[in-house]
């Protein structure tokens, strides 16, 4: 299965004490137990409130940048900051909720959040840092799951998006004699059919538009339903709906991409899009832009990058959808003085010059408004362009209660149709029939 960002943020963070707890909270002690890491410890004659987050390095020094600049300013309250690994964090707050000891202030990922403040579990964010409405401060699709009945249940830091950008390697191009990146998808398919190069073993010696990861599989299929002027949910708006004619177009479109224009296939090479790229076997892969900082981070010495925006499919606006990202909800069961304080660092931590520190530190596209095309961010990362270009055309995903299990439903799809096992029209609808008997289990009668 390729590498997903939900992948790379559970990787094993290793070293991650020297980067962020010994050294960025000076004068708290830390120490690495069975689950996780505590960066910092209660300390007597302070207001104390707790904080989870995961364990990816850039999180952690993110969120201990904050800790820091916040307790300059209010040095009467002291967050005691506790890191886990991805998985375990995810564990840990289904049975801390269950058991009533979770921390006051966890760092939660947006897909999540919808669940625990359906079941009346997450505090509700004070009016004074929600503004005239959830989508006053933040974009729509940043914030969509964090709001329940029109409240707003936490404070989302990133627009975490999966469209919008290309991987794209100027010199492979110019090579097959492409001299500007794709405008339009027919010029996409072309330039990836003409830089697709095989073996005589049918096996690929460069791959022409790497998009078989399973984030872009489903991401791509469901913006090509919302250029085509559809929708991937029911009337209902509860399960999805994959028969409309906009989606059987936009999903024989897309899996064309492998079984007439053969610019990919899932069959062609183990791993992912991404590292594909990053070992010049692919001239463009699709991805989100947190790969560009990821990239340059696993391989420092390939220099053939341009990251570039991705042509729209149908019409002049590329429409998305988008999961909420990583943002903070605040226990309502916390102390009452222990939730004001909760508040007051989780809106220190939304103002433009935090959210900016943040932003840059952990290499995240911002859930603020007010960022976009901000020039200090531009200046220090300059990819962020493409993204900034975009996010006023993505909406929320949705509510789609189990998220591995419906993306995995699309991608097995897809490589049935890839392998020949099935026509398009039968494998997406048995995609659709397997995510609505999910989305059913999941609601209950």
């Amino acid at each position: 299965m390729a590498l997903s960002r939900r992948g790379f943020l559970a990787r094993s963070a290793a070293g991650l004490s020297a980067v962020a707890a010994g050294s960025v909270l000076g004068g708290c002690s830390s120490g690495a137990t069975s689950e996780g890491t505590v960066v910092s410890k209660p300390v007597d004659g302070k207001l104390n409130v707790t904080w989870w987050s995961h364990n990816n390095p850039s999180f952690v020094a993110a969120n201990t940048t904050m800790i820091r600049r916040f307790e300059a300013e209010h040095p009467d309250i002291h967050i005691v900051y506790q890191y886990f690994p991805y998985d375990v964090l995810a564990r840990k707050l289904q049975a801390a909720y269950r058991a009533r000891n979770v921390a006051d202030i966890q760092q939660m990922f947006g897909t999540w959040v919808t669940e625990y403040a359906v079941n009346q579990l997450l505090d509700e964010v004070p009016s004074e840092l929600s503004g005239s409405g959830p989508t006053a401060r933040f974009w729509p699709a940043a914030v969509g799951a964090y709001t329940h009945k029109g409240k707003l249940y936490g404070i989302p830091h990133e627009y975490n998006l999966e469209n919008g950008g290309i991987l794209y390697n100027p010199k492979l191009a110019e090579e097959a004699g492409i001299r500007q990146p794709p405008a339009t998808w027919a010029e996409l398919v072309e330039a990836g059919e003409r830089l697709t190069k095989i073996d005589s073993k049918g096996r690929a010696d460069q791959v022409g538009y790497a998009f078989t990861g399973n984030d872009s599989i489903t991401f791509t299929f469901l913006s090509m339903i919302l250029q085509l002027g559809g929708d991937f949910w029911d009337a209902d708006g509860v399960h999805v709906d994959f028969h409309s004619p906009q989606a059987r177009k936009a999903w024989t479109d897309e899996t064309e991409l492998v079984t007439r224009h053969k610019v990919d296939n899932t069959t062609w090479y183990t791993g992912d899009p991404y590292t594909m790229f990053f070992r010049g076997r692919a001239a463009m892969a699709h991805q989100g832009p947190w790969v560009v900082a990821s990239g340059r981070a696993d391989f420092p010495k390939f220099t053939d990058l341009a990251y570039v925006a991705e042509p729209p499919y149908a019409g002049d606006t590329l429409k998305f959808a988008a999961e909420s990202g990583w943002g903070e909800v605040v226990n309502v069961k916390a102390d009452p003085r222990v939730r004001e304080a909760a508040w007051k660092f989780v809106g220190f931590m939304a103002r433009p010059d935090n959210a900016r520190i943040w932003n840059l530190t952990s290499a995240t596209v911002p859930a603020l408004k007010e960022l976009r095309d901000d020039e200090q961010m531009l200046a220090k990362a300059p990819y962020l362009k493409v993204p900034f270009g975009v996010l006023p055309h993505g909406r929320w995903v949705g509510r789609v209660h189990d998220r591995d299990q419906f993306w995995t439903y699309v991608h097995d799809a897809f490589v049935s149709v890839e392998l020949h096992r099935q026509d398009p029209v039968t494998a997406i609808a048995e995609a659709e029939k397997q995510i609505n008997l999910m989305i059913d289990e999941k609601i209950g009668p």
